[in-house]
């Protein structure tokens, strides 16, 4: 995420092929090259031919290929217009309006993602593995344009954001209280069940929202040392606004921490004020999916109650170098 004053103005963004295209051309045309160069340097009276060349002219075709794919095939977002460049360097122009719907996965090829226009033919195709398919995916969701999904999703990290995506809503600053209060009291039950059920532990969990700027979670630290530059009570939403539910194990008055000095916690993203992809506007508050966070917040502390016996953990004195609290957002909202 961007600070408030880096947040870029407009939608610009390309969808490329990943590194993976020009790591397995290099490593092609490499292996080639150095198949050829020790047969010009240790020759072999048992000839070799077309045996030997045509593997390598094959290889070496492959590797130049992946080099043109990675450079020439992208998708370029500009506001409502896009430009789709194929493998030759072939430009196709579009714009948002022409686009009547997407489908993922759907036709056989659970890597596919099919643009198509109003009339239901092909605009472009892509892969579900290339750069910023996620950003063209919050494009086509934030500007309402229906996606297809197939009924067997990849199962990877991105077939994860991408459904995320799909299940966030999006909430105007005065609903944060009333919304967050009602998720922290679903969470907290959930918390409190587990302790009751994990009673022979004799630890308890510290949860509450806390409230960041985009930049106070960048960099590498343990979360209990993260300082908030949001000044609360809050009178606006700061355009960078993070809002995450964290929960901290203690024993006692002390944290509960592993042997490496790190606490156990378990750190939820709920709220975002992030750059919208919708054409006219700027910033939309994304909440996540309740439901879902829930769903894996049981599965989470399930996990944990199976970890904890099995390492060894001891309790330390600390402070939380920022605030949590049981609800999140504007502080007059709850008055309106």
């Amino acid at each position: 995420m961007s600070s408030d004053t880096e947040i870029e103005e407009g939608i610009r963004f390309q969808v490329r092929e990943n590194r993976t295209a020009l790591l397995c051309g290099a490593l092609s045309v490499a292996f080639a090259i150095f198949i050829l160069i020790m047969r010009l340097l240790h020759p072999s009276d048992r000839g070799g031919g077309a045996l030997l060349y045509l593997p390598l002219l094959c290889m070496l075709i492959f590797g130049v290929g992946c080099f043109v794919l990675y450079c020439n095939r992208k998708l370029i977002v500009e506001e409502m217009k896009l430009c789709y460049v194929n493998l030759i360097g072939k430009r196709k122009d579009f714009t948002l309006d022409e686009i009547g719907f997407c489908k993922i996965g759907v036709g056989g090829n659970r890597n596919a993602v099919v643009l198509y226009d109003l009339r239901g033919d092909k605009l472009c195709k892509l892969d579900f593995d290339m750069y910023g398919i996620a950003q063209l995916y919050q494009y086509l969701v934030d500007n309402r344009i229906e996606v297809e999904w197939a009924k067997e999703r990849p199962s990877s990290e991105t077939a994860y954001l991408l459904e995320a995506i799909r299940k966030e809503t999006s909430v105007c600053g005065e609903e944060i209280r009333k919304c967050s209060e009602e998720f922290y009291e679903n969470a907290e039950s959930v918390f409190r069940e587990w302790e009751k059920n994990n009673s022979r532990y004799e630890v308890r969990w510290e949860i509450g929202y806390a409230q960041y700027l985009a930049e106070d979670l960048e960099g590498k630290c343990r979360f209990r040392e993260r300082v908030s530059s949001v000044k609360e009570p809050l009178e606006v939403i700061p355009d960078s606004y993070e809002c995450l539910l964290e929960a901290y194990l203690k024993q006692g008055d002390e944290y509960v921490v592993d042997r490496h000095g790190e606490e156990v916690n378990i750190v939820l993203p709920y709220l975002s004020n992030s750059k919208s992809y919708q054409v006219g506007e700027r910033l939309r508050i994304r909440k996540a999916d309740e439901q879902g966070m829930t769903d894996w917040l049981e599965i989470r502390l399930e996990a944990l109650a199976v970890e904890l016996p099995k390492h060894k953990y001891h309790t330390e004195a600390f402070t939380l170098r920022h605030k949590l609290s049981t609800t999140a957002g504007l502080a007059h909202s709850a008055q309106k």
